[in-house]
């Protein structure tokens, strides 16, 4: 009798609106000035987003904003993070041992030109995606800003914050 293999595929939802956003400003500074030009009141999560990548645990920095009466949560994501490490191959490390190198990780490796990520999570559906990226953009300090397509994001589990 030959063997039946059940292939179970993960069912992601689209219950949230993503939005990538291109700037060189730190994230304190892109939180402070998307309350001012969205009214809201994003603040930094006492709690990073902590992944385990490349052997390593990563922290991705993560602002947060809940509007109750809306059922609407707003979530401020680095898709960026360096951090130092030591290394000890390469040429230099013949002559001086070892040295700091810096590394790079992404939240979602699959948009490195990203630099932060805007998850709105909206029950209602009450939220314009076009009017809050209209407004991302009048932000001078922002050098684009746009939708991402779900069907297009591969490492989807990285976007659940809880």
């Amino acid at each position: 009798m030959p063997a039946h293999k059940l292939v179970l595929d993960e069912v992601f939802e689209q219950p949230y609106k993503l939005i990538a956003i291109h700037s060189s400003v730190e994230d304190y500074k892109l939180a402070y000035l998307l309350n001012k030009h969205l009214n809201l009141r994003l603040a930094r999560s006492p709690k990073d987003i902590d992944l385990h990548m490349e052997n390593d645990h990563v922290l991705f920095a993560h602002f947060f904003y809940e509007v109750q009466q809306k059922y609407c949560s707003y979530h401020l994501v680095s898709n960026i993070t360096r951090r130092e490490t030591m290394s000890g191959s390469g040429e230099d490390s013949l002559l001086f041992g070892e040295h700091l190198a810096v590394k790079k990780s992404y939240l979602l490796p699959e948009f490195k030109q990203v630099d932060f990520l805007v998850k709105i999570e909206d029950e209602l559906d009450a939220v314009s995606e076009k009017l809050v990226i209209s407004r991302i953009l009048e932000i001078q300090q922002v050098s684009t800003a746009y939708a991402i397509d779900f069907d297009r994001i591969k490492t989807k589990e990285n976007l659940i914050f809880d």
